[in-house]
Parts: C-alpha cells; sequence; structure tokens
C-alpha cells in the first residue's frame, strides 16, 4: 500500500482520513486495505495505544452478523479464537413477584441448552483494537496516537482535517473523510446532523476483576445437567425485569462486564448512577446478583442516558461518511452495534474502492436507514415488558426469526450492497418490514400493560426449534444463486410465525400457560 504523502506547511495527504481508531475506524482501515491495497489511510486517535485490557467501553458481545464480518470478511478467526471467549448465545433470567435471593435455578430461564451454528465471540475490547492497530501499523497505517481533532474543512476530494499531536498542529488532506469517532461526532455535531430518536433509554455499566460461574448459584442438579456441554457463563446473561435488563458478560482474562439499561420512565436513574446506588438497588430486584458482586470493587462506572441516535445523513457524495456510534445508535440489546459497523463498513468500502457515484451514496444511506428503523423497531416502547417471561419468550422467537431471515442473510451472501438484488427484491423486504412492524407493534402494546410473570424455574430452549438450526445452517452455506427465493421462503415463515404467535396469545389470553418449546418446536412454522 501507499503512505501517507507529505506536502508543504506541515501538510500530509492521503487517500482516507478515519477519525477514530476504535472498533469502526480500526475494521474500516482493515477493511479497505483487503479490498484495495494501494489506499494511502491515516487514522486519527485521541487515545495512546496500547489500550488498556477490559477496556471501559460498551459493545463486548457480537451476534452472528458482526461475528461474519469478523471472521470471515476481515479474517480475524485465528485472532478472535485465541484471544476471546466464545459467545453461548443470549441466556435470559425472569423472576416473579417474589425476589429471588440464593438459587438462580428458581428464575425462569430462556436460551439454548446447546450451541446452535455459528460461532459468535464475547470481545476484550482492548485486546482487540491492540491487535488491529498493531497489524495496520505493520501494513503501513498512519495511526496518529494521542492526537486530537481541532477543525475540519470539508471540501469535496480535499477535505482538510487540522490536528495537535505534541503542541503540534498539522493539516491532513484527504480525498475521502469518515467519522468513526464514536460518541464524539465530530461530523455529526458540525454539521447538526443528529436526528431525533424516539428511545430514550439509559445505560450504566462497569468491569470487575472476577469471573461468575453461574453453575455454582444453584445446588440443584437437574437445573444444571438441563445445559451441560457449554457453561452458562459464556452467555450473554440477562437479568430481566419490568422496564430494564441487567448484563453479565465474561471477558478474557478473568474479568467481568456488568451493565444497567433501562427505561428512564420505570428506573429513577439517581437509584443506579453510582456503584453503590446500582448494587442498593439490585438488592431488592435481584438480591442474589447484588451479594455475588458485593465484595467486587470495580474497575470503572460509566453513566449514558439517551444513547439511541440517528443521523439525517450518514454518505454523502462530497466524500465524507460515518460508521459506528458517530453516525447511529439503536439499543444494546440483542448486541447490534458492531452488526451496524459491519453495514457501514460494508457501504463505505464499496463507495471509496469503486469510486461510485452521488446515485449509489443515497441508495446505501437509503438502505442503512431502513435497516436501522427496523432494528430500532425491537426496542422502542417495550422495556416494560421485559419483566413478563411469556412476552420474552414469544419476542426472542420472533426477533430472532427476522434477523436471521432477513438482515442476517443479506449480510451473509454481500447482497445488502448489491442495488440490482436489493431493489429486485424489494416488495419481499418490504412485506418482511410491515410484518415485522405489526408484530413489534403488538409486543409494545403489551408491553403497557404486563405484569411480572417468572420464577417458576421453567426453560425455554431455543435449541428445540428445529427451523432456528436450519436458518444459521443456510447462513452458513448460502446458495447465492438462490437468494431471493431464499429470502421469499423467510418472509413466508414469518408470515405462519405471526399467525401461531397471535394464537399462543389467545391461548394465554384464556388462562393456559406458555408452551415449552420442544412442544412448540413440533408446529409447522418451526419445521425446516
Amino acid at each position: 500500500m501507499s503512505t501517507a504523502r507529505l506536502g508543504s506547511n506541515n501538510t500530509s495527504k492521503t487517500d482516507v482520513c478515519i477519525l477514530g481508531a476504535g472498533m469502526a475506524g480500526l475494521t474500516l482501515a482493515r477493511q479497505l486495505l483487503q479490498t484495495d491495497s494501494s489506499l494511502s489511510i491515516t487514522l486519527v486517535e485521541h487515545r495512546q495505544f496500547p489500550a488498556p485490557l477490559g477496556a471501559h467501553k460498551v459493545g463486548e458481545s457480537t451476534v452472528e452478523i458482526a461475528a461474519h464480518y469478523l471472521a470471515e470478511n476481515l479474517c480475524l478467526k485465528t485472532h478472535l479464537e485465541r484471544d476471546h471467549l466464545p459467545k453461548f448465545g443470549l441466556r435470559l433470567f425472569v423472576r416473579g413477584d417474589e425476589a429471588i435471593h440464593n438459587d438462580l435455578a428458581q428464575y425462569d430461564e430462556i436460551g439454548v441448552s446447546k450451541v446452535l451454528p455459528i460461532q459468535t465471540y464475547q470481545l476484550d475490547r482492548g485486546r482487540f483494537e491492540n491487535y488491529l492497530a498493531t497489524e495496520l501499523i505493520n501494513q503501513g497505517v498512519d495511526l496518529r496516537q494521542n492526537t486530537t481533532v481541532r477543525k475540519i474543512d470539508l471540501r469535496p476530494g480535499k477535505h482538510r482535517v487540522t490536528i495537535r499531536n505534541d503542541d503540534q498542529e498539522q493539516t491532513i488532506c484527504a480525498r475521502y473523510l469518515v467519522d468513526a469517532s464514536g460518541r464524539r461526532a465530530w461530523l455529526r455535531e458540525q454539521m447538526s446532523l443528529t436526528r431525533k430518536v424516539r428511545h430514550t433509554n439509559n445505560a450504566v455499566w462497569f468491569r470487575t476483576d472476577a469471573r461468575f460461574e453461574l453453575e455454582s448459584w444453584s445446588a440443584d442438579q437437574s437445573w444444571r445437567n438441563r445445559v451441560s456441554d457449554t457453561p452458562r457463563h459464556l452467555s450473554t446473561n440477562h437479568f430481566t425485569g419490568p422496564g430494564y435488563w441487567l448484563w453479565l458478560i465474561p471477558l478474557a482474562g478473568d474479568c467481568t462486564s456488568v451493565g444497567l439499561v433501562f427505561d428512564p420512565n420505570k428506573v429513577e436513574v439517581s437509584d443506579v448512577n453510582k456503584h453503590e446506588n446500582l448494587l442498593r438497588w439490585l438488592s431488592h430486584e435481584h438480591p442474589l446478583i447484588a451479594e455475588k458482586l458485593a465484595d467486587h470493587e470495580p474497575r470503572d462506572f460509566h453513566v449514558l442516558k439517551d444513547y439511541a441516535v440517528n443521523s439525517e445523513q450518514l454518505f454523502s457524495a462530497d466524500g465524507w461518511m460515518l460508521s459506528g456510534d458517530s453516525g447511529a445508535f439503536t439499543d444494546p440489546f440483542y448486541s447490534p452495534g458492531a452488526d451496524f459497523i459491519a453495514f457501514a463498513n460494508g457501504f463505505i468500502t464499496e463507495l471509496i474502492t469503486k469510486q461510485e457515484g452521488a446515485e449509489k451514496y443515497q441508495q446505501f444511506q437509503n438502505y442503512y436507514l431502513r435497516f436501522f428503523a427496523n432494528t430500532l423497531s425491537l426496542y422502542r416502547g417495550q422495556y416494560g415488558g421485559f419483566g413478563d417471561r411469556n412476552l420474552m419468550v414469544l419476542k426472542t422467537i420472533w426477533d430472532f426469526t427476522y434477523y436471521w431471515g432477513t438482515l442476517s442473510r443479506l449480510f451473509f451472501t454481500s447482497k445488502y450492497a448489491d442495488s440490482t438484488f436489493m431493489d429486485a427484491n424489494q416488495a419481499v423486504l418490504t412485506q418482511g418490514a410491515a410484518l415485522n412492524t405489526k408484530m413489534q407493534r403488538k409486543f409494545r402494546t403489551m408491553a403497557k400493560n404486563t405484569e411480572r410473570v417468572g420464577g417458576q424455574g421453567r426453560f425455554f430452549d431455543h435449541h428445540a426449534l428445529p427451523l432456528f438450526h436450519t436458518m444459521k445452517q443456510d447462513l452458513l452455506t448460502p446458495n447465492l444463486d438462490n437468494t431471493s427465493l431464499d429470502l421469499q421462503h423467510a418472509v413466508g415463515k414469518l408470515g405462519q410465525l405471526s399467525e401461531l404467535t397471535n394464537d399462543i396469545l389467545a391461548r394465554l389470553d384464556g388462562g393456559q400457560d406458555m408452551p415449552a418449546l420442544d412442544e412448540l418446536g413440533r408446529e409447522a412454522v418451526f419445521s425446516s
């Protein structure tokens, strides 16, 4: 690859300047170089590497799109398997009216008994970013560390970024400028691009130097045996209640990430905005968890209010673009943040390496914003129902089926950036989105009126649904010539699942209990 070129008056020239060397910026630089090794790339980062391990960031957990992007598209599988932890899927623990003090088996549990196809990962962001930074430096990328952005002057094809390092100012002139600066959001703020999002939840989180072995939290051997091949602590373990969910996520190096995500209409910020306040609040909601955390000091503590954000524009034909949180972020539930990095970086790589015209910038932005809106619908107005086991069983089944059948299929086949394919399949994609919108509206209505349901020790095993195996296996071995038909089939399954979900809801309203998933798995919709 070519390196950044020196100009006059302390100015350097580069093909691509990326603001931010976090996950979004580093992965974009790697993807660009893999696609066109002749590009010169400059990364501007306010930190000094190496970043600390167990880094103070949200975003440890990956799901299928992000895992595929990192492991396969970016060829990082060896690093992920060697230096990070495998993920054992999403796992929810739901209590009833009575708080649970000393036996995890008393919670209702929603998750898998065995690993489903497609490996996902729990990332230590410090390890991950340090590895990528070193790799990129070795490839000749100009990584400006401990550097602040002073001024951005947007000029089509000749963007100028004034930076300061060691009390000296320099100017970088770039054909393309990408803002991957996260919440700093240099371009979004400078150009007043922030778009209001009707989802105003908050999050608090911290790290602690401890590993929590969840199997030891119950003496019930039958409970231990029902999840036997992989320890529960490798899941993204969520403890839910009306208006919130608490995460426990293990990281490499015997460190655990702990966080609470909540609707401020259900949980007061002042009740959880400090470590001692959070433990006090947990002692009432989940005393078992509070007791386990009490003896472990926090490594850090962070509060993020009103985390959801969107932008009026993400990709400009003038040659500037946004990736990661600097552009848009929905919600941490289901861990979609790195998915949207994958989509944004894929679009940006296409635009830069193929030197696309203005029409393509607009098309890609439309696709991205459509993905964003569909994903946001999974969360908006629904946190009130997170304490209802029945709702969460139905919701996770629906949300996974929609995610694997549509968004994941588009990404695994790389069709998401194929305008010809996207236009030809617009009708079926719109049909799938409409089915999702209607179902999320139903979940939203339920969330307004639901009460706590759970705490009966029941297990709802996603592994018992044959369709989940088939859908994920199809992602691993896609027939690229058959993608349109596969997409139609997936949307057809959503239609059937909509009918079954409505039938189950009617039975629940009639006083019946939620069926076990091995029983539900015999329904026609869940056959392959």
